[in-house]
């Protein structure tokens, strides 16, 4: 056989493999947070833990403490895993809730 259409062959193989559907994408991005846009928002004073559950999906970094909990959430945790990315920062949602279960203060990192 000619080595060119083995070449083409192998070049062919090589992209197929490589190759991600945007349902797989989809559905892993789905799961971590909530897809209707409210996820960029920031948070509002006094929302109850259920309201930031349901704007950002739960988190699983909480502290407690004896003022209140503090939960932090991951932004861009996958950006780490790129292989040569050597300008990743780490990106997070710090919010803070008092005794009652409501937010007292928030912030980002970036």
């Amino acid at each position: 056989m000619k080595p060119i259409p083995l070449l083409i062959l192998a070049l062919t193989l090589t992209l197929v493999g490589c190759e991600t559907t945007s349902n797989e994408q989809k559905s892993s991005s789905a799961a971590q947070k909530p897809a209707d846009g409210k996820s960029e928002q920031p948070p509002e004073l006094g929302m109850t833990k259920e309201q930031v559950i349901a704007r950002y999906g739960k988190t699983d970094h909480i502290q407690q403490s004896n003022t209140g909990e503090t939960w932090i959430y991951n932004l861009n945790m996958g950006e780490a895993f790129i292989p040569f990315n050597f300008g990743y920062r780490p990106k997070t949602r710090i919010i803070n809730f008092d005794q009652e279960g409501k937010v007292a203060s928030w912030s980002y990192t970036k």
